[in-house]
């Protein structure tokens, strides 16, 4: 009996493809690997420091480097040496650089002392240079660790509050000592200044 006498007489119809009618659009069979969705990695975060760190320690240093130049040109111009590395240090997110720009802030506050700059100007601007290279160093650790998208502005204003603090401290305690020195000479100044450095320096690794 053919098909068409078959449909005619209420015979069964004619089984259907199993893997679907291609026009349709359905398909019955197993979705292939190929067809999958492939998940879109996350993106992935900056590796530089955050914005508001960047403003603060260059904002820090030059404002430092004013300092400094009122008691000694010289000074200013090697401050701002270190400004340019500070820049250069954020902007490449570099340590070594940013070590390299406190290395010339310090070489800034050694010539203000050997030029006989006034000591309130060595002591702001020792104050302002360590927190300026302190923040940047600071704003390169969280870039790395967990990019610049990440929200960390409590935690920058905090750090630079209490970094200032710090430095304001000690640069106090530097301008004291200063004024108790017998003779109060520069070069008796500036042993007080690098001795108030090192022991920050300590206190903020610690």
């Amino acid at each position: 009996m053919s098909d068409a006498r078959a449909a005619s007489s209420g015979g069964p119809a004619p089984e259907a493809d199993a893997a679907g009618d291609p026009e349709d659009g359905r398909d019955a069979g197993p979705e292939s690997p190929a067809d999958a969705e492939t998940p879109v990695d996350a993106a992935e975060p900056t590796e530089a420091p955050p914005q508001l760190s960047t403003g603060l320690a260059l904002a820090l240093g030059t404002v430092a480097a004013a300092f400094l130049a009122a008691g000694s040109p010289l000074s200013g111009a090697v401050a701002l040496l270190g400004v340019a590395a500070l820049l250069a240090s954020l902007a490449r997110a570099s340590t070594r650089l940013c070590g390299l720009a406190g290395g010339c802030f310090a070489l800034a506050l050694v010539a203000g002392g050997a030029t006989g700059a006034p000591v309130a100007p060595l002591v702001g601007g020792a104050v302002l240079t360590t927190s300026a290279w302190d923040v940047a160093d600071h704003g390169i650790g969280l870039g790395r660790h967990v990019g610049r998208e990440a929200r960390t502005s409590r935690n920058e204003l905090v750090h630079a509050a209490g970094s200032l603090a710090v430095t304001g401290s000690a640069g106090a305690l530097a301008f004291s000592g200063y004024l108790v020195a017998a003779g109060g000479q520069p070069t008796t100044a500036l042993v007080f200044l690098l001795l108030g450095g090192v022991l920050l320096l300590t206190a903020l690794r610690d």
